[in-house]
């Protein structure tokens, strides 16, 4: 049996292929489509040789799902460039070239749907303009994200994709505790860990707050690229008999831990998973020693190149000090990781994360840099991908 984790080269992002099921008659599932480039770069070359190797008799490539974690660009844009070369196709009578089952996406309107007319109105005027003055400190793609997360939802609609199958109405958890466990097909079950609806509630409760006290455009994107965003990531644990992988987005630590425990999934406050993408590109931000020391797993992925300080130099010391002697394997990737907003030491974070890997040896712990020209890095726990 199938059941790998690829790591797309996403620069700063996250696009990844869910790999599960027969050796001989592989699923797929797409999780997230990178940042501009991305699609072009990567994405559309590796589905293209997927659907050689393995279209339906109708030519197409099934994807059995295509998820966005969250609305951010360096998760959402390749998956709008997607949408948008199907819609070309279409228009000109052209065969589009996959077949997806269900999209899985929780959009910015959708969150916030228990908005009055009035903030409702201002969350219009905030994603219909992408241009914001540098006093703000709010990028123009965090702005623009919330817009194109709308358009994304509407180009599924007109693809005809079946929205969040089988939810009725936004992917989430209950947080009642009881584990909301979903199949997906054959083996393979997602269980759903955030958000949880009462994540959803206080987060709308918190923006609401802060529109009121000051409903100027500037203001409520710098919220929403504060707390929405990140903090209503779809996480999933994958499950199937050959292993486990926690699936994180650009959620906080506290907030998958709240999940896990109230799926009834830690044991002692602990579990171990047979893969776990670090969530946030490796962000110290989002990340904990205890966590670490608390979830552990075989496997880390961190899709990431540097930019914004990710992966953190930090955020890899964690890891190091959390798991000690055990034996586990780091992929990355990139290996060249440069944050081009900086200049100097400051910039090269590659070697930050390789001192900090040197300064914690541990001879049972490996370290997988994806290689180019090759498109990703990918975790077998089941047969090898060899396609």
């Amino acid at each position: 049996m199938i059941f790998s984790l690829e790591a797309l080269q996403a620069g700063k992002g996250d696009s990844l292929i869910l790999h599960y099921g027969k050796a001989k008659a592989p699923k797929f599932i797409l999780i997230d489509g990178g940042p501009s480039g991305v699609f072009q770069g990567a994405l559309t070359q590796r589905l293209k040789l997927l659907r050689a190797k393995h279209a339906q008799s109708d030519g197409k490539l099934d994807l059995e799902m295509l998820m966005v974690s969250h609305i951010d660009d360096d998760h959402i844009n390749g998956v709008a460039d997607l949408f948008g070369e199907m819609e070309k196709l279409a228009a000109k009578d052209q065969e589009i070239p996959y077949n997806i089952k269900t999209f899985w996406f929780n959009s910015f309107d959708e969150t916030l749907d228990n908005l009055d007319d009035e903030l409702k109105a201002a969350l219009a005027s905030v994603s219909s303009n992408a241009l914001v003055t540098k006093a703000s400190g709010v990028s123009d793609a965090v702005v623009a994200s919330v817009g194109q997360g709308r358009d994304l939802r509407a180009a599924a609609i007109r693809l005809a994709i079946p929205p969040n199958s089988p939810f009725d109405g936004l992917v989430m958890a209950p947080g009642t505790g009881k584990p909301l466990n979903v199949k997906i097909d054959g083996d393979l079950t997602f269980t759903i860990l955030t958000p949880s609806r009462q994540r959803l509630a206080d987060l709308g409760k918190e923006w609401e707050k802060d529109v009121k006290k000051n409903p100027d455009r500037e203001v409520l994107a710098a919220f929403a690229d504060k707390s929405i965003p990140n903090l209503s990531s779809i996480v999933v644990l994958a499950k199937s008999t050959a292993g486990t992988m926690l699936l994180t987005g650009d959620a906080r630590g506290d907030d998958i831990l709240a999940g896990l425990e109230g799926a009834k999934l830690l044991k002692g406050g602990k579990l171990h998973v047979n893969l776990l993408k670090f969530p946030h590109h490796g962000s110290s931000n989002n990340m904990t020693r205890k966590f670490l020391e608390d979830i552990t797993a075989d496997h880390y992925v961190i899709s990431a190149n540097g930019e914004h300080d990710n992966p953190d130099a930090e955020t890899i010391g964690m890891l190091c000090q959390a798991r000690g002697a055990a034996a586990y394997t780091v992929h990355f990737t990139n290996e060249r990781l440069r944050n081009s907003k900086k200049t100097g030491a400051a910039a090269d974070i590659e070697a930050q994360v390789k001192k900090v890997l040197a300064s914690h040896p541990s001879p049972k712990r490996k370290v997988v840099w994806r290689a180019d020209p090759a498109l990703s890095v990918c975790v077998n726990l089941g047969d090898k991908v060899n396609y």
